[in-house]
């Protein structure tokens, strides 16, 4: 329940909703009550053969049915609304939440599992509000409701009723533990599934390569049975629980029918008062059936909503400072302090000691594993160093916004995603408020219009999921566009070209070249002719900066960088 308790700020803000969904519920309760006494009224009429009596409470049974079916439809009514409501603010307040998380946190968690927590855990958890609402407390509420009127009609047969609650309930909480359990496994493997479907679907030119089909669908096929066999788990929970309660209550019945009877002929009781108490008992058997029903879904939700509060409660590594200013317009110029980094206590970079001056461009080579992508993933903030500061025009960028820091940095990566949309949306990503003459400035900037314009929709082709629609040079064109209309003074490109052919490639390099004119670079290079005409190469290894200075110095120094050339062109 300590986790139920979380969602209270999320059902603050409907108050109002909720009062009134109460006041619906007390209202169907107390029609419902009058339900019993007027049964035994009916009888009565029809003992004293009173046939005024008898249609006027016919009629009033079928009045209060009415009412009672106004109230409910509030009652629904209202439950749903305050769910979907709360649902929605907790699924946004989630995705905001993965949203401002750090990079790090990326690398350990799974973008399956987090799909599943964000939808289906959070779908389970919409059940289990709704089942609170519309069955938990309204049920409750009858339950407590006829429990007192039969104490009032006969003491004595309502203990023997009450003889069966305390067996009723500790089976309850066994069924719901029990269900817990196996909800949780449920909602991993579930979890599993997703991820497994996103892996798949997301590298689907990877699996048909490699004619792996078959062996993916076995594999989720597998992952389904297992998850099958979890299920059922549950299921035999369920099946078992409805039964083993019916029969107590059966069981509570017969010994109170037996009871009554032995009243009547003794004189103690009247036949219209056990019919009275008879309906009262019926009535009973609802809520006591839905209440165990509701009680299984309430411990199936609790494992969702434990898993939504472990991701909300995950903080992101790189955090503002409470007094971080606006970072003003910049010049680019970047100084790395001693700057050390390690992940998982693993050493990434040590000793950093780099001057950047604006506006020059830097290439960043080394072999796999160096810290390449790690140095320049520290501008933006994507990480913090564990050691050692990074300073902006003489401002230490942990000092000022992330937002305002990274309004001044561009990323151009090897790997181009595009976002679902059209060209024009993808383009202005970074400006969403760009002009149409801005848009294709940029695009022109970037030698995409050419293509673009040849295209049927022009600047609002779709281009397809993850840019699907469009060639590996084009994707690139439109991130460099993106980058130009974002108009940044510190640029980051990852060997934005080693995937293109030789036309392409002139392309997109005539556009970078036109993107790093006054900004300062800095590339990262796994080719290292592409880097000849950088104002300076940096050489790391292990983390460290072993070298550095223009490509024809470093060619002719004997050292890693002319290794490095030698077995790159050693066979050209």
């Amino acid at each position: 329940m300590r986790d139920y308790k979380r969602l209270i700020p999320f059902l603050r803000p409907y108050l109002p909703q909720i009062v009134a969904t109460w006041c619906c519920t007390v209202l169907v309760t107390a029609t419902t009550l009058l339900i019993a006494p007027l049964a035994g009224n009916a009888f009565q009429a029809i003992g004293a053969k009173d046939l005024s009596l008898l249609n006027l409470t016919a009629l009033s049974i079928i009045g209060l049915y009415a009412v009672k079916g106004l109230f409910t439809y509030g009652q629904e009514y209202l439950s749903y609304l305050v769910t979907n409501k709360v649902v929605v603010d907790l699924r946004v307040r989630l995705y905001e939440h993965l949203q401002g998380l750090s990079l790090d946190f990326y690398g350990r968690w799974h973008s399956g599992e987090l799909l599943s927590r964000m939808m289906n855990d959070i779908t389970n958890l919409q059940l289990t509000i709704v089942t609170s609402f519309t069955a938990i407390i309204p049920q409750s509420l009858l339950l407590i409701g006829l429990l007192v009127y039969i104490f009032i009609l006969n003491w004595q047969l309502s203990l023997l009723t009450l003889v069966s609650l305390p067996l009723i309930v500790q089976l309850m909480r066994w069924f719901a533990a029990g269900l817990r359990r196996i909800s949780e496994q449920v909602q991993q493997k579930t979890a599993d599934i997703t991820a497994h479907v996103q892996e798949t679907v997301s590298q689907i030119r990877v699996v048909k390569s490699f004619t792996m089909e078959r062996k993916e669908t076995a594999k989720f096929r597998a992952e389904n049975r297992k998850a099958l066999g979890i299920s059922m788990g549950a299921v035999q929970i369920l099946a078992t629980q409805s039964p083993v309660i019916a029969l107590l209550q059966a069981s509570a019945a017969v010994g109170i029918v037996w009871l009554g009877g032995l009243q009547i002929i003794n004189g103690q009781l009247t036949l219209p008062q056990l019919i009275a108490f008879a309906t009262a008992l019926g009535i009973m058997t609802d809520p006591g059936s839905t209440l165990s029903k509701a009680f299984a879904i309430i411990a199936q939700g609790s494992a969702s909503i434990h898993r939504i509060f472990e991701l909300l409660d995950t903080q992101p590594s790189v955090t503002e400072r409470p007094d971080a200013q606006p970072l003003r317009e910049v010049l680019g110029r970047i100084n790395f302090e001693n700057v050390a980094f390690a992940y998982d206590q693993k050493p990434v970079l040590a000793a950093i000691n780099l001057n950047v001056r604006a506006g020059e461009s830097i290439a960043l080579v080394g072999r796999t594993g160096a810290g390449k992508s790690t140095l320049v993933n520290l501008i933006p903030r994507f990480y913090d160093p564990t050691a050692g500061r990074l300073v902006i025009d003489g401002t230490d960028i942990r000092d000022v916004t992330l937002e305002s820091l990274r309004r001044q940095i561009a990323f151009v990566p090897q790997e181009i995603a595009l976002f679902r949309g059209t060209i024009q949306d993808n383009i202005a990503y970074g400006k969403p408020d760009a002009t149409g003459p801005e848009i294709e400035a940029a695009a022109r900037a970037a030698n995409a219009h050419q293509f673009i314009s040849a295209l049927p929709d022009g600047y609002l082709t779709e281009v397809g999921e993850r840019g699907a629609k469009l060639s590996g040079g084009e994707k690139q064109r439109i991130a460099i566009a993106r980058a130009v209309l974002r108009d940044p003074k510190i640029l980051i490109l990852d060997e934005a070209t080693s995937s293109l052919d030789a036309e392409t490639e002139v392309l997109v390099r005539e556009a970078l070249d036109k993107l790093m004119q006054g900004r300062t670079t800095f590339i990262i290079a796994h080719r290292l002719y592409t880097v000849e005409h950088v104002d300076r190469v940096i050489v790391l290894d292990a983390g460290r900066i072993v070298e550095e200075g223009k490509h024809q110095e470093l060619v002719s120094r004997g050292g890693l960088y002319q290794k490095l050339y030698e077995i790159q062109f050693q066979n050209k």
